[in-house]
C-alpha cells in the first residue's frame, strides 16, 4: 500500500467511496459530506493550497483504498480540520486509519496548524476509537462555524 497526494484521477474512486462509506453507516443524510458537491472533485479543492492537503491509500494497480486530508477550519490560520477520513471495506482493520490520520497531523503541523480538530458521528463507533487511541480531546460541542449539523461527536488535538 502507498499513501500519496490526492490526484485529479482519483477523484471518482473517491467520490464513490465517501458516498458508499455513509451509506453503509445510514449517514447518506443532510448535514454530512454525502451531499457536500466538493466530494464530486476533491482534488480541486486541495491541490494547490499551501494549507490543505488530502492523501490517498492506493494499492500497487492504484486503486484508491482510503483516503484523508485537512484544511483551515472555518478561516482559522490555527486550526486545521481533519476531513473525510474514508477506508474502503477491505482496507479496514489493518492500521491503515492510523496511518492516514498521522500523514494528516505530520503534514497540519508542517502548514503552521496549532491544532487539528474534527466532527464524526455515533454511528461510526470504530472511528472515535481511533481518535480516542491518537490522543485527541473529546469536545462537548462543535467549534464555531460547523458546515455538517449531523456530527455529534467533535475532537480536538494539539499539534
Amino acid at each position: 500500500m502507498i499513501i500519496r497526494e490526492i490526484q485529479p484521477q482519483d477523484d471518482p474512486a473517491l467520490f464513490q467511496l465517501v458516498r458508499s462509506s455513509l451509506k453503509s453507516a445510514d449517514l447518506a443524510i443532510p448535514g454530512t459530506a454525502y451531499f457536500d458537491e466538493s466530494i464530486k472533485a476533491m482534488s480541486q479543492f486541495y491541490l494547490n493550497h499551501t494549507r490543505r492537503q488530502y492523501f490517498v491509500l492506493v494499492d500497487e494497480t492504484e486503486r484508491v483504498l482510503g483516503g484523508a486530508g485537512f484544511a483551515e477550519y472555518n478561516g482559522s490560520g490555527e486550526i486545521a480540520e481533519l476531513q473525510k477520513l474514508y477506508l474502503a471495506e477491505e482496507a479496514k482493520g489493518k492500521g491503515y486509519g492510523t496511518l492516514l490520520t498521522q500523514q494528516v497531523e505530520k503534514a497540519a503541523q508542517k502548514a503552521g496548524y496549532q491544532q487539528l480538530y474534527l466532527e464524526t458521528h455515533h454511528n461510526l463507533p470504530v472511528a472515535i476509537l481511533l481518535y480516542q487511541k491518537l490522543g485527541y480531546t473529546s469536545l462537548p460541542s462543535p467549534l464555531p462555524g460547523t458546515q455538517h449539523s449531523t456530527m455529534d461527536h467533535f475532537f480536538i488535538k494539539d499539534l
